[in-house]
This record gives C-alpha cells, structure tokens and sequence, in this order.
C-alpha cells in the first residue's frame, strides 16, 4: 500500500538504510581527514619517548630494591638507639641500686649502734629520734648531690609519737628533694626537705618546701609494707637481693612522679628499722633518657612494668618531648608488624612503631625477681612512614621534575625543528615560490624545486590554452559570420569537436556534473575531493568516466574547451 510520501514500505525502509549507511560513511570520512599538526605529531613522539625512558629508569630502580634501602636504614638507627638507652638505664639503675645497697648496710650499722646507745628504738622518744636524722642528714645531702637521683629519704618503722592518734600510720623520717629544672640543660637544682624536724632541715641548708610535713603517712605509700614484709620473711638474705623498684610514685605534697628505689634497713640480728629509698623522677628521667629526636619530632622513650603482652606508660616514666607525660600514652599492646618493625596500639588503637626489650631489674634470688620491666622507643606509626618514605618522595619529585623538563625540552626541540618547514609552506601557499629560501631540509628543498618546476609548466600550459582559446573564438566568430561552413560547405573540425563536446555534457551523471562545474570554476583535483567529501582517487575515477563521455583525452585538453564555454 502506499504511503503517504508516495514510496512503498519497502522502498522507504531501503532508502532509511542507505541514508543510515551514507551517514556512516560521511562519519568515518570526515573522521579520516581528520589532520594533526606535524609540531604535535613530533611532540608527542619526544613525549612518550621520555615518557617511556623514565619510567624503564624507575621500574629498573624499583626492581633493584632501590626503594626499599631507607626502611633497613631507619631499622639500623632504632637498634642503635634502642640498644644505647637501654643500655644505659640499665648500667644506671644498677648502679643506683648497688649505691643504695651498700648506703643501705652503712646506714642499718650506724642505726644498730645508735638503738644500742639509747637502749634500742622502742619507746625512744622525739628528741633522740631526730638527733639520729641530725646524724644522716649530712650524708643523705652528700648522696642526693653526687648521684643520678631526685630524691632520697630514710623512713623508720617508728612513730614520732607513739601516743598520737594517727601513730598506726605516721613514721618518723627525712626526705630531701631536688627539684630538676623544666628544661634539658644542665643547671645545678636545689635541696629542699620534704619531710623531718624542721631544726635538722635548717641544720643542713635546706629549705622546707611549702608542702611540708614532719612525719611520713605510710598508708599513702603502697610499697611500704611490701618492701618491709620481703625483708622480714627473707631474714638472712644480702641486700642486695632485697631492693625494690616501685611504679611511678608521687609522695603526698610532691610535685613531681618517681620511680623509688627501696632497701630496708637491716639489723645483724634481723630487726627492720625501716626503708632507706632514693627516686628517679619525671624530669631527670627526661633529662638523661630522651632519644634523638632530631629526624623522628615525635619519638619518646619508656619504662614501665611488664603485663604480659603489653604494659602501661601512666606505671612508669617517659623520655621525649617536652610536652609528653606518662600519662598521654596509656596502655600499649603488642601487635604483629611488618618485617623488623613491630607494631603497639593503644587503647584508643593509635599505632606506634618502635622497638621494646625487657629490662630486669632484680638478681636472681629476688623475692621480685618475676616482676619485669619494658623498655620501649616509640613513635607514631604515621612519623615512621613519613621518615621511611621521605627519600622516596625525594625521588618521586626528583621523576616529576624530570618529567616536566622533557616535556618542556620536547616542545622547544619539536617547534624549532618544525619552523623552517612551517615557513616554507607558507611560503608555498602564497605562491610567490620565487623567494623561497632553502630551508637546508633535503626533502622541503626538493619539494620546493618540483613545485617550482611545475609552476614554469602550469604557466606555460595556461599561455597554450590561451592562444588556443583565441584561435577557437576567432573561428567560432568566422564561422557564425560565414554560416559556421568552409569553403567546401563542411564545419570547422575544431567547432565540430566542440559542438560535439557540448552535446555529450547531457550523457554525465550527477555526480560527474557536479566534478565538471567545479573544473568551470578553475577548482583543481584536490580542491575538488575537499568541497565534495571525496577522496582524491575518488576524483581521478570520476575524471576518467567525464573523458570517455565527452571525448577528451586529458585534463589538459578537457580545460580547453571549458576554457571555450567560458
């Protein structure tokens, strides 16, 4: 049936087909002609060729481990560092310990013969207890100032006042203090007493701090009785097997958190009169234990008691910046890294990379010989990779700049080497050849040559069909004044071509026409495939059909009659 164009549905489906399939055509064609510059062409060349030559650099670095030398360096620093502190606490606090042993036995004779003297220490009143302080005050002083500690303190296991009602609790002693400066310089700190007669404390040059108290309130000192119950049930042991280091401790009107050396004084007769104690606190701890912190901003060491697969900072003292304190940490527990770096969480699951390694503090026979200490060297997870990847982002920088100048050097190389051949065809295309310089290209320069030598035909074949065209007229015009016939009565063969080229125009088909007019128009070949969207083969194959139908044998002469209907 039909439809209301007039085509059958047949003939319509068929003509949506082929203009569907035009439309491709006309698609990829105009896709195909699509040009790009030469200077792009060679500048994406140059692009990827340094492209290429840097990243074959960077995957040979990548696979001679290059990017992996900075981890085992860090690695080789945190060893070192780790095994100099903990070496050092180490030698310290034993140190320590045996200082305050063997002050400890001097200290327990010289009380012996002093009970011996008054009648033995029970029911000794005040005054004699604090002539016995008067005695040790000196030495105490002497032993603070000459040894790595900020405290030290001598507590009897007796009462100022036995009759008082606190007497269950309170103990007479002295305590001196140092109070460390708030910086890492080395200033010589002061003494000030913290506990005793106030006479003993003027007596020796040292001032009584604002939080001063005669007497000592055992009841507030957790080791106390630990430490003096260790050495009533191990009777007969040296001292050093009784010694006691105690958690971070601060003693009531201090200021300041210590870890506690403890030893009890001894008598041969195994009567405890007491504890003799020196402290490490938080500042000289800082002082003499901090790590370098001159590439790891945020690195910190630790001491603290050992809880099975973790332990607590806010137990023990912390070296590393000025503004972090036992407490900022919390508790760390171990977690499984990479490699040769271990990784400790928090509480708050903040990671810390660093290294650990348990110190003892105790010999062996110790009734707290199973109470171990961690040593700790920390940082932040997140400086430790930023410390393992600097030298790589060095690197990576170092690539990208490499980068950039190839590609900068690319576009300098490829304009330079494209301008002579740009100017030429500009040149060319204002068609004064005649100027044209070389370009010292051999390719341009043969080119130009050739378009030159064609340039003398083109003009010497244009004055031809001239002359042609002028002979053609002349006869044409003889022709219409004679009747167009010879003297013999016949027609010019050159206007008997012509009226035969003329009538043959009716035989080309659309497209040949559409060739034909634009050859009117003086278009050339190429000109021609661009203005109809064909190919310049495609030209040639519709120029052979227009020579055969109207006669002619070639462009050349094709152009004279054109030449004749103009």
């Amino acid at each position: 049936m039909p439809c209301l164009y007039g085509y059958e549905s047949g003939e319509a489906g068929g003509d949506g087909v082929n203009m569907f399939r035009d439309a491709l055509l006309l698609l990829r064609r105009s896709r195909g002609e699509r040009a790009t510059s030469l200077q792009v062409r060679l500048f994406a060349f140059f692009a990827l060729f340094a492209v290429a030559l840097v990243g074959t650099g960077f995957l040979a670095l990548m696979l001679a481990g290059v990017f992996n030398t900075a981890e085992p360096r860090h690695n080789a620093w945190l060893d070192a560092e780790n095994n100099h502190l903990h070496g050092s606490i180490s030698s310290d606090y034993n140190r320590l310990a045996l200082r305050g042993v063997a002050y400890a036995t001097t200290l327990s004779s010289s009380i012996q013969a002093w009970a011996r003297e008054y009648g033995g220490a029970d029911g000794t009143s005040a005054e004699r207890i604090e002539s016995l302080l008067m005695e040790q005050a000196g030495g105490l002083i002497n032993l603070l100032e000459n040894n790595a500690c900020s405290g030290a303190f001598i507590i009897l296991d007796e009462a100022t006042n036995p009759l008082a009602r606190n007497a269950a609790y309170t103990r007479a002693g002295l305590c001196f203090t140092r109070r460390e400066p708030n910086s890492l310089v080395s200033v010589s700190p002061k003494v000030y007493c913290l506990r005793g007669p106030a006479s003993v404390a003027r007596a020796n040059g040292a001032e009584l701090l604002g939080q001063w108290k005669m007497d000592f309130d055992v009841s507030s000192i957790p080791f106390y009785d630990k430490v003096l119950t260790a050495a009533r049930e191990n009777w007969g042991a040296d001292l050093s097997r009784l010694y006691y280091w105690s958690e971070r401790f601060l003693f009531d009107g201090d200021s300041e958190h210590s870890m506690v050396l403890c030893v009890p004084l001894i008598s041969r007769d195994g009567t405890v009169y007491g504890m003799f104690g020196m402290a490490v606190g938080d500042m000289l701890f800082k002082r003499q234990y901090s790590p370098d912190n001159a590439e790891y901003p945020r690195i910190f060491a630790s001491l603290a008691p050992l809880d099975g697969d973790g332990f607590h900072t806010g137990s023990g003292l912390v070296a590393g910046n000025s503004y972090l304190t036992s407490q900022t940490i919390g508790t760390l527990t171990s977690e499984s890294g990479q490699g040769s770096t271990p990784i400790w969480r928090d509480e708050d699951g903040a990671g810390y990379v660093g290294r650990t390694q348990t110190l003892r503090l105790y010999p062996a026979g110790s009734p707290f010989a199973d109470e171990a200490w961690q040593f700790a060297l920390l940082m932040p997870d997140s400086d430790w990779s930023a410390a393992v990847n600097q030298s790589n982002y060095a690197f990576y920088g170092f690539i990208i700049a490499l980068l950039a100048v190839s590609f900068f050097a690319a576009m300098f190389i490829s304009r330079r080497y494209i301008r002579p051949v740009v100017s030429a065809l500009e040149s060319i295309r204002s068609e004064n050849r005649a100027v044209v310089q070389k370009t010292q290209i051999a390719e341009i320069d043969d080119l130009l040559d050739y378009l030159s030598a064609l340039d003398g035909e083109r003009k010497a074949l244009g004055k031809e069909n001239i002359s042609l065209a002028e002979e053609l007229e002349q006869a044409r015009l003889r022709a219409e004044v004679i009747g167009a016939e010879t003297p013999d009565g016949k027609m010019s063969p050159i206007l008997t071509a012509y009226e035969q080229f003329r009538k043959n125009l009716d035989s080309l088909t659309t497209t040949e026409q559409a060739v034909f007019n634009l050859y009117m128009k003086d278009f050339t070949a190429q000109q021609i495939a661009e203005e109809l969207f064909i190919t310049i083969n495609t030209v040639k194959f519709h120029n052979r059909n227009i020579y055969s139908k109207l006669g002619v044998s070639s462009l050349k002469e094709l152009m004279v009659y054109v030449n004749m209907m103009k």
